[in-house]
């Protein structure tokens, strides 16, 4: 039961009926109501057997009197104790029935999420609980309705929400582990060899999440994570646990808004069930994960398995990201900066394509950038990195030791602003270029591996600080010039003459100047050059670096881009923000991607057979946020996959393979007229060892249940008004009833018995 129903509970007292139970022909049946007046402000209800005695007890978040409240199961016991009314009795509050006998702890705080299980692996449901003031408080069970003094843990944004904790192994050591759901990252507190819970270890996220589950997803006898935000167009997503007890990538699934949804394994088949009630129409639906083959977009490339890995969120407004094989197996790592930290996080790629877990290295703090190539000619590729806040560029590379040491600093006059490493021309090594600003003169810094350094001032006019700094041939003539692009201002081509220093050239882009200029290159006319490609709003542009005479009498020569081909996005209001061409065995000219920020796709455009460049298909995307993407290799050695770079999350587009779906199994629409379907509930009612479910209908107050057929169908079943309403309420509530509910075994008779709050008050239909 995961909705957005907020459980807080400020009714004052009314005259209410409730109804009974109507007789149906079907296999199960249920009497009553027994009732059981508790306070205003209950929430949070669990079935759980406390004391050990085979009997289900409940636990209640009482948020009124800042306790927590058992009801102490008490059902065919001789010497039950005579309840103790929790308070006076008013004159329209029934008395408790004497199958439960009321028990509190004091909570001093309000909660707003409760879970009770057993965190201890000694048999017994703990509790764990979090809320105002803002902090983890877990209170072990003792045994005989004793609890240990309350272990507090210091978390301070974690979401007061009902949906804000969750229990299951995460790391696949058999042990259950506590989660706890924050505003911008998970925590996870492990449980340990010695039964106690570890510090919480932050896990991150990307986006918004509102709600977490771990529950096994596929099947594998492994805890999941399951992550959702209500009223987005991709509402569920989860993260599988790998054999090695790690998460892996972020996986999104594209559906309506949903209001609520349960998770849950309803036809006994290991694998996870999802019931959703749509925003919109309140329609139910069940559905289950399949896998499937990708989708054919053009030629040899299929939409596979979008993949998105959060990082450590940080407030910088840029960090260093590379993708580059740096172990020396041919196989593309994945290198991230902790800007904030002073670390980078590496992550090995498997044979597989699958990225292992993250090792952490000490480095620069702010590093902003990264590079690299083999720079010394040893095969494994050296790790360039520009750290601002340090005003630093080092150098490292990755040893026999399987480490990154802490880089090498290389001596410079001045504070770097941009790095890049390539080749100057095809018969050197890699040479590593820098901008530097020196006393507000800006510098260009060349240095080769064997300590070889040449500077060069600039003109006195450059003080800009860029953000790009790029190896391109930009004439074509055989010599790599280096790019450099300045928000709001002309592109800047350093221009190689041989011999000589840099030639110093400020153009135009085609289009204007941009507020976040990039740039890549590819041959978008098969003439065996690469063009450089510009970003311009809604379309790029492939240009060729030209000059011109000087007119008759003149004595400066004239520069220009010429465009030579412009590819545009699907639509007039996409805003490109990165390409990346990849080559296809299919097509002559290598297709082009173009990532589009404002419709959250991307793009696959190819050259047709008249040589003019088409969008072809669009590939959407979950996660807003990516500003940059590169064709990478994923399991193998030639580039099958995109790569999406942001300052959050990484992600990454394999063209080909096979992708999870969300598949409909069926759905269901209650016959209560005017109704409002608001959250969900499952249980086994029957005793045919499959899970049915309990509607929670809250225009009419109904209670609406659906059995699950043995082929998988939804199956009405029964369904009854909960109460009536007999007199006016003088401090009326928004809040929806019923608002809880849960299926368990309370009378001792082996049969699954109907739990659920009604303003004030549980109330408890026993199966017949």
């Amino acid at each position: 039961m995961k909705s957005q129903l907020l459980l807080l509970c400020w009714l004052g007292a009314a005259r209410i009926g409730f109804g009974a139970v109507p007789s149906v022909p079907a296999g199960f049946g249920f009497s009553g109501p027994e009732v059981f007046p508790i306070d205003y402000q209950i929430s949070q209800l669990h079935a759980a057997d406390l004391d050990g005695d085979e009997l289900t007890d409940v636990v209640i978040v009482n948020n009124a009197r800042s306790k927590i409240t058992f009801l102490i199961n008490q059902t065919g016991q001789t010497n039950a104790a005579k309840v103790r009314p929790s308070t006076k009795r008013e004159l329209n509050e029934l008395p408790p029935d004497a199958r439960f006998r009321i028990e509190t702890i004091a909570s001093e705080k309000r909660i707003a999420a409760l879970v009770v299980a057993d965190l201890n692996s000694d048999q017994r449901p703990d509790l764990a609980y979090y809320g105002e003031p803002r902090e983890l408080v877990v209170q072990s069970n003792r045994g005989g309705n004793g609890w240990s003094a309350p272990k507090r843990f210091a978390i301070d944004d974690g979401q007061l929400s009902p949906n804000a904790l969750a229990v299951g192994d995460l790391n696949g050591d058999r042990l259950p582990d506590l989660v706890v759901l924050g505003e911008s990252q998970l925590y996870l507190l492990a449980q340990r060899p010695d039964h106690t819970l570890a510090e919480p270890e932050k896990i991150p996220f990307s986006g918004i999440v509102r709600c977490v589950q771990l529950l096994d997803l596929d099947g594998d006898g492994r805890d999941d994570l399951l992550l959702s935000n209500w009223d987005t167009p991709n509402p569920l997503r989860f993260r599988l646990q790998t054999q090695t007890g790690q998460l892996g990538p972020e996986i999104d699934f594209a559906m309506p808004p949903i209001r609520a949804y349960c998770a849950d394994d309803l036809d006994g088949d290991h694998k996870t069930e999802i019931i959703t009630i749509a925003q919109n129409s309140g329609r139910a639906q069940i559905a289950n994960f399949v896998s499937s083959g990708a989708e054919k977009l053009a030629g040899e490339f299929a939409a596979g398995q979008l993949q998105i890995l959060p990082l450590n969120r940080t407030s910088k407004a840029r960090r260093g990201i590379l993708w580059a094989d740096l172990n020396g197996d041919h196989r593309t790592d994945l290198l991230v900066a902790e800007p904030e930290h002073g670390q980078l996080s590496l992550r090995l790629q498997a044979a597989d394509g699958a990225l292992g877990a993250a090792r952490a290295f000490a480095s620069f703090a702010g590093v902003s950038d990264i590079v690299a190539a083999d720079w010394n000619g040893d095969g494994r590729s050296e790790v360039f990195l520009l750290s601002a806040d340090e005003r630093q560029i080092g150098v490292t590379s990755y040893d026999t030791n399987d480490r990154l040491p802490f880089p090498e600093i290389l001596q410079l006059d001045g504070k770097p602003l941009a790095i890049a490493v390539g080749r100057l021309s095809a018969q050197v090594r890699p040479t590593l270029a820098a901008l530097l600003d020196q006393e507000n003169q800006r510098i260009l810094f060349l240095r080769s591996a064997d300590g070889n350094i040449k500077t060069q001032k600039l003109s006195e006019s450059f003080k800009s600080n860029p953000t790009t700094l790029m190896f391109h041939d930009a004439d074509q003539d055989g010599l790599a010039d280096l790019v450099i692009l300045i928000p709001y201002e002309r592109i800047k081509i350093l221009l190689q003459v041989s011999g000589r220093d840099f030639k110093e050239i400020d153009i135009a882009p085609p289009g204007g100047v941009m507020e976040q200029p990039w740039l890549s290159a590819s041959d978008v006319d098969g003439d065996g050059r690469p063009e450089l490609l510009l970003g311009q709003k809604n379309f790029l542009r492939a240009v060729v670096l030209k000059s011109e005479k000087p007119a008759q009498g003149g004595t400066n020569t004239v520069w220009s881009f010429r465009v030579k081909e412009q590819i545009n996005g699907t639509a007039s209001d996409s805003r490109i923000a990165g390409a990346a061409p990849l080559r296809s065995s299919a097509n002559r000219v290598a297709p082009i991607f173009l990532l589009d920020a404002e419709r959250k796709s991307v793009t696959l455009c190819e050259r047709d057979s008249g040589g003019v460049w088409q969008a072809v298909r669009n590939v959407p995307l979950p996660f807003s946020e990516f500003n940059g993407v590169q064709g990478i290799a994923m399991g193998g050695t030639n580039e099958n996959t995109l790569a999406l770079m942001g300052a959050n999350a990484v992600g990454w587009l394999p063209l080909g393979g096979s992708v999870w779906e969300i598949k409909d199994l069926d759905s269901y629409e209650t016959p209560v007229k005017d109704a409002r379907l608001t959250d969900v509930v499952s249980g086994d009612l029957d005793g045919d060892d499959r899970k049915d479910l309990v509607f929670l209908e809250t225009a009419k107050n109904y209670l609406d249940l659906v059995t699950l057929s043995r082929d998988g169908k939804l199956v009405p079943a029964n369904r009854w008004q909960v109460f009536e309403e007999r007199t006016f309420r003088s401090r009326r509530s928004d809040l929806f009833e019923p608002r809880e509910a849960v299926i368990a075994d309370f009378t001792g008779d082996r049969k699954n018995d109907l739990l659920i709050i009604v303003h004030d008050r549980v109330l408890l239909y026993p199966q017949e």
